[in-house]
């Protein structure tokens, strides 16, 4: 073979070859937090929580100043009847469609009225019953208002609740007085029961409302 001819061939193939150079891959630094925009995080969410507790706050106090404006419907209450014990001048409101047998002065039953003839009415009914007090002791309540369990009125007392019954215990000087629901099982009252005991009230000469006792 021509040594011309090979050595131009090899000076061929060395000219083509070229060295590898690795590219230089960038790495962009990581943004560092600073200090103002955590701060300013901070202050979002703080500022965010108080709207939302203003807001919150806001509808709370509205329902207990308004409540009125929250009742979805006509108010279920508005129509009910008083009873007034002359006696011992103490008043409430039961269900419009209920009556009262006033036994004597000293023991009322509130049932329910039958509205069709032949209607059963449930077993369930609510009565007052009032008594001197002159022979027993101060129950808890009387001698420490934190004690009681029911208020309604300026009425402080006890309230309690058993599988047969639902109790409003509280006195007035020399007498006592109980609201109780007998359950029989045959109706459901605690609504109503709860209604009745809210709107518990003693008369005073001067009070002229008579739908509110």
């Amino acid at each position: 073979m021509d040594p011309e001819i090979s050595g131009e061939v090899e000076k061929d193939i060395d000219s083509d070859l070229k060295p590898y150079q690795p590219k230089e891959i960038k790495i962009k630094p990581k943004r560092k937090l600073t200090w103002r925009k955590a701060g300013l995080a901070f202050l979002f969410v703080l500022v965010s929580a108080a709207v939302f507790a203003s807001g919150y706050l806001a509808v709370i106090l509205w329902q207990r100043y308004f409540p009125d404006s929250f009742l979805t419907g006509p108010n279920p209450y508005e129509n009910w009847l008083v009873y007034r014990s002359e006696a011992y001048e103490l008043g409430l409101r039961y269900p419009d469609n209920w009556e009262v047998e006033e036994v004597n002065s000293d023991f009322a039953v509130f049932r329910q009225k039958a509205q069709t003839e032949g209607e059963v009415l449930p077993k369930d009914y609510v009565s007052l019953t009032m008594a001197a007090n002159a022979l027993r002791g101060k129950t808890a309540c009387e001698n420490d208002q934190s004690a009681c369990s029911f208020h309604a009125n300026g009425i402080f007392g006890d309230r309690i609740t058993t599988p047969e019954s639902e109790t409003i215990f509280f006195s007035k000087g020399e007498n006592d007085f109980t609201l109780a629901w007998a359950k029989y099982g045959e109706a459901s009252y605690a609504a109503i029961f709860e209604e009745m005991g809210k709107s518990l009230r003693f008369i005073t000469p001067e009070e002229s409302d008579v739908q509110n006792p």
